[in-house]
């Protein structure tokens, strides 16, 4: 069950969902977009936002989601429990446990008996005097009744009889509700007749005498509470269950009817045919790469062997991770020297490298630093929706190892998701602070068979650096693009080579867009961005 007690306020956190199955989730100022091809997909989504914002704050949370059709608060466990919060539960509870606890039955003396509660006037209920007990009477004591009201009493410790007389404070406590059982509770105290004649001072004019008879109330402290009566008339109370009993209340995830193929065209004829299972692997990989993290995430793409495709491997990464993802993406060309990834993306309007994003590396750092500064040191990729952080371009400065920590630094602050492109010496030490900063590892190769083999040494390399480094290459995603048309088989073979060893492998087939040129994604074979899509969903899994 959520504990509510240690739910914040601040700060607010609140979601949309959109009719065109988008939305944002706000936790203040901060927004994470999600984007989906229905609404059952955007609301798991949002779910999983929403749980991940829990688990970063490390207790409950509370979250305001609207979408077209109604408004609900949503409580958010640690453990990524879900309930709804009711918008007039908490009031109405508190009211029916608040009414019957009338304000006089606060008023406890400290020794007498209990006095009459708000449903009873003082002259009904007189105190009687006790003359007949003639060693335990005062002088002052009248002879005949008289309201609690008209009593004027000494002060309780000019009673020398009173110190006998059991004074612990709490048993009077519940006794003082006992009364309530004679009259119908729930009843106003300006309903009453004379109610205003029992002042306060008044009870401890009650004699001590009075006081000896107080004990055998004590049984009064077994009776059912105040708040189990009911008034006459009134229905009883539902009893309430559980919630941690209690069935979500969100829609059930539903699948949308197929959208391709022979069945998507029978569909838009007016049928509704469900998706193939071919559709639905497609469903879960567009899922999975448009998810965004708790934190930043950086993949790093590495073969100790020129040629065997890390550059394309990082620009089509970035590019289906930007496009379904809703941006936030930068592709990093870490080579120590001079780098290709430059070459095969479209320039900005500047010539800026990181070498330049490094000399201003400390403004960017700033509070004051704002995300349009960084634009003078990216080149973006209007179509595919990333940037790219170019190096350097005369080849003569060597990056070291401090360099890459500053500009992750940088990139870490302005971008969800770093891909960094790599040299090929795994002994260069931007080389080995790149596997230390990764998340993710993807090793990419060909068709080629000494591509194949760079491949499984980098594999080695890597798990060599340190504990961390043998993780990576344990769930590394090794990627195989046919180098020619007729590679297939090879492909799946060098595939199968390499699965016992790797989380994942994904073969992408021969595309003539890769060979040579800026790599556009739209340009792509569909076969081809259906491959980079499973490559990148394998990918975000491990992610």
């Amino acid at each position: 069950m959520i504990d509510k007690a240690s739910i914040q306020d601040f700060p607010p956190m609140t979601a949309s969902l959109l009719a065109d199955n988008s939305g944002v989730f706000r936790v203040g100022t901060a927004e994470q977009y999600l984007s989906a091809t229905d609404a059952g997909t955007a609301r798991r989504q949002l779910v999983e936002l929403m749980q991940a914002e829990a688990r970063k704050a490390g207790r409950p949370i509370r979250v305001t989601v609207t979408d077209p059709t109604s408004v609900t608060v949503l409580l958010i466990g640690v453990d990524g429990e879900l309930q709804e919060e009711p918008q007039s539960a908490a009031p109405a509870r508190t009211a029916q446990r608040a009414t019957p606890q009338p304000a006089a039955a606060q008023r406890v003396p400290l020794i007498q008996a209990p006095p009459p509660t708000p449903a009873q006037s003082a002259p009904a209920r007189p105190v009687p005097a006790q003359p007949q007990t003639p060693p335990r009477a005062t002088p002052a004591q009248p002879s005949t009744p008289a309201p609690v009201s008209a009593q004027a009493a000494p002060p309780v410790s000019a009673n020398p009889q009173s110190t006998t007389t059991p004074q612990p404070v709490p048993p009077q406590r519940p006794t003082v509700q006992q009364p309530a059982f004679d009259t119908p509770p729930f009843q106003p105290i300006s309903n009453q007749p004379n109610a205003q004649q029992v002042p306060v001072p008044a009870q401890r004019a009650v004699p001590a005498q009075q006081s000896v008879q107080a004990p055998p109330a004590a049984p009064a402290q077994q009776q059912p509470p105040v708040p189990q009566q009911q008034a006459p008339g009134q229905p009883a109370a539902p009893a309430r269950r559980d919630l941690r009993d209690a069935p979500s209340f969100l829609a059930p995830p539903t699948i949308g009817p197929a959208q391709h193929g022979l069945a998507g065209l029978l569909n838009k004829l007016g049928f509704s045919v469900p998706p193939s299972a071919t559709e639905r692997a497609e469903r879960d990989d567009v899922h999975a790469v448009s998810r965004h993290f708790p934190r930043r995430r950086t993949i790093s793409v590495a073969n100790q062997k020129g040629g065997a495709n890390k550059t394309p491997t990082v620009v089509n990464l970035s590019s289906v991770f930007a496009r379904y993802g809703g941006g936030g993406v930068a592709a990093w060309d870490n080579n120590e020297t001079m780098g290709t990834l430059g070459w095969r993306t479209e320039q900005g309007g500047h010539d800026s490298t990181v070498l330049d994003l490094l000399a201003a590396a400390g403004d960017l750092l700033s509070p004051g630093a704002e995300r349009a500064d960084l634009s003078r040191f990216v080149h973006h990729q209007p179509g595919d929706k990333y940037e790219v952080l170019r190096s350097a371009a005369d080849g003569e400065h060597v990056v070291t190892a401090d360099e890459v920590d500053l500009v992750h630094r940088v990139l870490a602050k302005y971008y969800r998701l770093i891909v960094m492109d790599s040299g090929n010496s795994a002994g260069a030490p931007n080389w080995r602070r790149m596997v230390e900063l990764t998340d993710q590892l993807v090793i990419p190769t060909t068709t080629v068979e000494d591509k194949k083999e760079g491949a499984r040494l980098t594999l080695t390399a890597v798990s060599r650096v340190s504990e961390r480094g043998a993780e990576l290459a344990r769930n590394a995603v090794v990627i195989v693009s046919e180098a020619e048309a007729k590679d297939t088989s090879i492909a799946n073979a060098y595939a199968e080579d390499f699965r016992p060893y790797v989380r994942d492998v994904v073969v992408v087939p021969f595309d003539p867009a890769l060979k040579n040129g800026v790599i556009r994604h739209d340009a792509l074979r569909s076969s081809t961005q259906r491959a980079w899509l499973a490559a990148a969903a394998a990918v975000s899994r491990g992610l």
